[in-house]
């Protein structure tokens, strides 16, 4: 009996970082759990009251999200992470990928009026080489003020946080508010700009949590590496599993 709860325990040891994420002291406005998406259809998580989230030269938020299996795009296909909206702006900002088959990564941003112009603008992107599909990639898309900045961390590797200033913008409109956050797929109702030869994409959603602040670096690390937990924790849980499997079997 005590070897079960033992096994137990070092399960939930183990698995402890291993879903969702967290940052101590903050609590995520919006979340949605994980999900796979396989390149053909995408989903939505609606925004609205009791916390509403603005998209004005005053509004501070910050998605983080960690995503994983990230699929092959063809040739200059873009496949779509999320998009997002508001009431009278369908997909007003984007964040896509282009992924080959020799391991190069390039995340796109953009959408309708980009860079605070009155037409959708090209697509900002910036390219990775040697990109492992087996490592999870965290990503921070940070609203301050009207100017957007994009950071990435891979794996749990906190020397890789690096903010992507290629992918800097400015995105806002007067009085608006983020209605819906499309992932995978744009909103099919009132596109306004399309992403270049856009697909929807095929990856797995580890987590996603929306926050009323602006994340130091600090906080991006916490989070990513609650979301990716330690070899050491992964295999603990494993080890616990694997003993608690043993223990029903003899039974």
């Amino acid at each position: 009996m005590k070897t079960k709860y033992l096994a137990l325990l070092i399960a939930a040891m183990g698995s402890s970082l291993s879903f969702g994420a967290s940052i101590d002291g903050l609590d995520a406005a919006y979340s949605k759990d994980s999900t796979v998406y396989d390149g053909t259809s995408g989903d939505a998580l609606t925004v609205s009251s009791p916390t509403t989230i603005g998209v004005n030269n005053t509004a501070h938020w910050t998605m983080a999200f960690t995503i994983s299996g990230l699929g092959s795009t063809s040739e200059s296909n873009v496949g779509l992470l999320f998009t997002y909206n508001t009431g009278s702006y369908k997909n007003l900002e984007g964040l896509g990928f282009q992924l080959s088959e020799s391991g190069d990564l390039t995340l796109c941003a953009g959408g309708f009026a980009y860079n605070g112009g009155s037409n959708s603008s090209p697509w900002k992107a910036q390219t990775f080489s040697d990109y492992s599909t087996s490592k999870p990639l965290t990503l921070f898309y940070t609203f301050n003020a009207g100017n957007v900045s994009i950071s990435a961390m891979l794996g749990n590797d906190t020397s890789t946080l690096t903010t992507l200033t290629t992918l800097s913008s400015g995105a806002s409109f007067s009085n608006q508010n983020m209605t819906q956050i499309n992932f995978s797929a744009k909103d099919a109702s009132g596109n306004t700009w399309s992403a270049p030869n856009g697909i929807t994409g095929e990856y797995t959603l580890n987590n996603f949590d929306l926050y009323t602040a602006v994340l130091t670096e600090d906080q991006m690390r916490e989070y990513a590496l609650s979301a990716v937990p330690e070899p050491a924790a992964a295999s603990l849980g494993l080890l616990g599993l694997g003993i608690f499997l043993m223990r029903r079997r003899r039974a």
